[in-house]
């Protein structure tokens, strides 16, 4: 069983699918409502994993992945085996995007408008949100997005509903390298 700790609530799909998809069975996943209330207890976590594998799940927004990872564990003196700092570049929407496939499908928008190279994009979620507007499915429409492009009330729905039950991590996986990496290494967690 391996526990995951998320930035937000539209996260929590994507941890579901990740853990599955790398072969292991969920425990428990904890929310922390942003990257300001995850960041200062990244070594708490990995304290815990001595006891229980533990896969914190941080968006990298934009910022070079290297180095933020490499600031978020300074204060760790000794990383445990069953710990885990995934750094998601650039937002898990990206992840999500990569199943082009997948999206296009679920959300009712055409395969082409489905970026190729979501890493290469500077904000995924704006991207989402930009082509479920012009889903062919009103209540998408509604759900996902406000007539202003802001998230829509049911934006974590659908995309936890997106991301456990019709997401396909393995084609995602192939358009996004960070991604393939990060089921990589949760695979071979301790």
């Amino acid at each position: 069983m391996i526990n995951v700790v998320v930035e937000g609530e539209s996260d929590r799909g994507v941890a579901v699918a990740i853990v599955r998809a790398a072969g292991h069975e969920l425990g428990k996943i904890v929310v922390k409502n942003g990257k300001t209330k995850l960041d200062p207890l990244i070594p708490n976590y990995n304290r815990a994993a001595a006891t229980s594998p533990w896969v914190v799940l941080r968006d990298s927004d934009t910022r070079c992945p290297v180095e933020l990872h490499a600031k978020l564990t300074a204060a760790i003196d000794s990383v445990s085996p069953s710990f885990l700092l995934r750094v998601v570049h650039p937002m898990s929407e990206g992840w999500l995007l990569a199943d082009s496939e997948g999206f296009a499908e679920h959300f009712g928008i055409r395969v082409a408008t489905v970026p190729r190279d979501p890493e290469s994009l500077s904000h995924p979620k704006a991207t989402m949100l930009q082509l479920c507007a012009k889903s062919r499915y009103r209540s998408v429409r509604s759900d996902m997005v406000t007539s202003d492009g802001r998230t829509g009330p049911l934006y974590v729905v659908r995309v936890n509903e997106f991301a456990r039950d019709h997401w396909d991590v393995g084609k995602a996986a192939t358009n996004s390298d960070s991604l393939r990496r990060a089921v990589d290494r949760i695979r071979r967690l301790a």
